[in-house]
Order: C-alpha cells, then structure tokens, then sequence
C-alpha cells in the first residue's frame, strides 16, 4: 500500500516562550499553552499568527489551550506581535513525496547521518527562505493560504513545462494531479510573484524542451520574475536510481551558447536577461565569467547564480583598500572545492602579490558523496583532512562557511572544526560569506572570540549548501 500524502490541517501551534512583562504573560499565558485561533482564524504557524494580527490595529482575541486542557479566549488590547511577548514553535517541515530522479537526497551515502534524509516541499519555507518547491505537494487548501496571505515572492522548481518530461523527471506522488501551469498562472493572476528553477538534465529538459520551458515561464512575467538554470548534481551513490549523464565541459559550452540568443530576445523584451546560467556552466566551459550588469540586483545568489562574479568583484574592490603590509609574511592554507579552486587560486594569487603573503589554496576531492560533487558546501572534514594529510599548512587553515553549521562548526559527517584543529594541530577558521568577512577574520585570526557565524540551517537543507564557493 502506497504512503497517505500528508498536509497540516489540524490549527493548533505551541508557545515556547512567554515574555516577562509582556501583554501575554500579564493575561496569564504560558509556555505550553497552544494557540489555536486569532481573531476567528485557524492558526497553524508563526506565519498565520502574523497575518491575522495584522488584519487589526486595535486589539485581538486569541483562543488557546492551556497546558492544564483547559480551553479558553483571551481579549488583548493590542494586535502588534512584538508586544504580545509570545514565541511559537518552528514551523514542522511539510514533507516532499516526488521521487525526482536527480534528487539529490536519494544519492546520500548510507552512512549519511538521518537528519540528511529530510526533503522538504514547504510553501512557507519557500516564502522565508528561498528554498524551492515544485507545487506537487501543494493542497488547494494551501494554494488559497498563499494567495490570501500574499506569500510572495515564492522560489519554484519546474525543470520542465511538458507534463510529460516533468513527470518523468520529478515523478509526482501516485495519484497526484500535476497541473504546473495552471497552479502557475493562478498564482501569478493573484499577484504572487515567483522565482523559479530549472535543473538541466543532458538529454531529459535540454534543447527543445528547455527553449519551450523558458517561453512558457516568459508567458508569466512579470510575476515570474526569473529562471535559474543550474546543472544536476550525480555522487556516487545512485544504486536504483535511472542512469543520468553528468554535465561537462563540451555539454556546459554547448549551453551557453544554446542560450544567449533566448536571453537576448528575453532582454529586449523585459529589460533582464530572465533566464541565467548557474555559475557552474562558465566554470566548466572555462569561460569568462559575465559581467556584474549580466546579473542585475543578483537575485539568484543563494542558487548559485552570479555568486562567482559577486565574489571576484567584492574580493577586487576590497583588495585594493587594504594596507599592503597588513598581512606581510602570513602562511596559511585556503581549502575549497575542486570547482571554484580555479578561481580562488587566481584570487589569492592577487593576495600573496599585494601584501607579500604566502597563502595556498588547495582543491579538496568530494569522498564523502564522490567526485562528481565538487561544490565546496558539500564538503565534509573528514574530506578535509584527507586533502591536507601530511601537508604543511602554514600558520593557519581556513575552510569554507558553507561547509559548517550552528555554533559548534558541525560538517556533514558530524566532524568538527574543533576536530580538525586537534589533528591538523594549527587554528582552523572558518572564511566567511563574504570577501568582506575573509579579509576581517584574517585579520582577527589571533582573537579567540572572533568568528563568523556558521549558519544555523540544519545540513537537511541540502539546497542550502549547492553553491559554489
């Protein structure tokens, strides 16, 4: 028997946190207690509760459970959240239920630890976080609550426009009725705006298939507002899973050419190139970079769109604004991953010249999920490790943000940074977001409380890490 797809239909959402003095902890509302209304309105989430406060400025009336069973309305003379005092639980992750066959959960070693094997397909993640979803999953209860509370923009994979190849490649939950373009042409009507993506696969949504998926998206803007065309990620760990081509340097070049005439036409006709290439596809056709006015306002950074040009730019202009003795005589080791290393070698090349330095950077080999991977968010430190095993690494190690998250610096495979330090046996940094933060934790490289945070998304959200420095 095939799996029930699930939505969040029950309202009802738990307070975590009462603030002291606040309006709700004078009403006597406690952690605990569960919010079930507000002002009449179902309250699944954070989301609801702010956006049925917000429909008053005088006032609201919360219904609630209280942690006794007790169930009971409460008047408060504010609608303003901040002065409530309450905080709700995090949003519980709504569950993807497409077996697409690039999924790049469905390619995790088994080892991989089980919080890696979370996907996600959440509207409202969509909405506070840019992760993409493909609508499959979307109720049409759903569908009204994005367009009732103006859930916009939203980030949506299509990949393909054809029914036919979008089944084949995201095959949609049994009984799953995978209306793209009317869902799309709804949402737009309403007044949702939408980034939206496109995973190339060689031979499944390329070609004709791809000039036909950019044209139908054209028919919505300008509430589609942008396509992001990146390449398929293949590890080594693909058992039962269709055979798939990886993208390479011929197939990247093709591509770019492929597409320059549809971003021309698409340029004349809403003033932006609409359609852009993940940076991966210049990387492997060894092909300049585009210019900072390719990318407009960079609206696709975090998918790995323009994020090469923002780097060389921002690495450029803060290059020539530092004092050219500052780092004088400093040895260190930069690691990254095997596609950006390229890059960054000539980057740090520039570095060493200007302030006499002696910085190595060192391409590390993905182990962990194969060499196919070669983004370095996805790097791990036992990958790490084995990459500077023996080395001299100078004074310092630097490794990059992406590849670490929450306070302790955890890797993927439940290494820490602290951990390296054991083993390499110098200080290990983390290099930052940004040119901006290397340049600062260089500089800050002897001060023990001095770090960039490492971001606090759990490793579940691979999507997160799938960029390229």
């Amino acid at each position: 028997m095939s799996p029930t797809l699930k939505h969040n239909t029950t309202p009802g959402a738990k307070i975590v946190q009462v603030a002291e003095g606040s309006l709700a902890a004078k009403a006597g509302i406690e952690a605990g207690d569960v919010l079930f209304k507000v002002n009449g309105h179902d309250v699944h989430d954070v989301l609801d509760l702010k956006f049925y406060l917000s429909e008053r400025e005088h006032g609201c009336e919360l219904t609630l459970k209280s942690v006794d069973g007790a169930l009971r309305k409460i008047r408060l003379n504010s609608a303003y959240e901040h002065e409530l005092g309450i905080e709700l639980e995090e949003i519980q992750t709504l569950i993807c239920k497409n077996q697409c066959v690039f999924c790049f959960v469905f390619q995790l070693p088994k080892k991989a630890r089980k919080s890696l094997w979370i996907k996600d397909e959440d509207f409202r993640l969509a909405f506070l976080y840019g992760n993409y979803m493909t609508l499959t999953n979307v109720n049409e209860a759903e569908m009204d609550r994005i367009i009732e509370q103006r859930l916009s923009p939203l980030y949506i994979s299509v990949h393909a426009t054809e029914p036919e190849i979008r089944e084949q490649l995201i095959r949609p939950f049994p009984g799953v009725k995978d209306d793209l373009l009317s869902r799309l042409r709804r949402l737009a009507e309403n007044g949702i705006q939408m980034h939206t993506q496109v995973v190339l696969c060689p031979g499944w949504n390329d070609g004709d298939h791809l000039t036909r998926t950019l044209n139908d998206l054209l028919s919505f803007y300008p509430q589609v507002l942008s396509v992001a065309v990146v390449p398929l990620g293949l590890t080594d760990h693909r058992e039962k899973l269709p055979r798939m081509d990886p993208v390479d340097l011929e197939y990247a070049r093709r591509t770019i050419e492929f597409m320059k005439p549809l971003q021309k036409r698409f340029r004349a006709k809403t003033g932006s190139f609409f359609a852009y290439l993940g940076d991966e596809f210049y990387i492997m056709a060894d092909t300049p970079i585009p210019s900072r006015r390719h990318y407009g306002s960079f609206p696709l950074l975090e998918n790995g769109v323009g994020m090469v040009r923002k780097f060389l730019d921002g690495f450029s202009r803060i290059l020539g604004r530092k004092p050219a003795g500052e780092f004088r005589g400093l040895r260190g080791t930069i690691v990254t991953g095997t596609i950006f290393a390229p890059i960054l070698n000539q980057s740090i090349a520039q570095f060493n010249a200007r302030f006499g330095s002696d910085l190595q950077v060192v391409a590390v080999e993905n182990r962990f999920f194969g060499r196919g991977i070669t983004v370095a968010g996805l790097l791990t430190g036992s990958d790490v490790l084995a990459a500077l095993q023996g080395r001299d690494c100078g004074e310092l190690v630097m490794i990059p943000s992406e590849t670490m998250i929450n306070e302790d610096f955890l890797f993927l495979d439940d290494l820490r940074r602290a951990d390296l330090e054991t083993s390499l046996g110098v200080p290990v940094l983390p290099t930052g977001y940004s040119p901006r933060e290397f340049f600062m934790t260089l500089r800050n490289r002897h001060s023990k409380d001095f770090f960039p945070h490492a971001h606090p998304v759990a490793h579940s959200q691979l999507s997160y890490t799938l960029h390229m420095k």
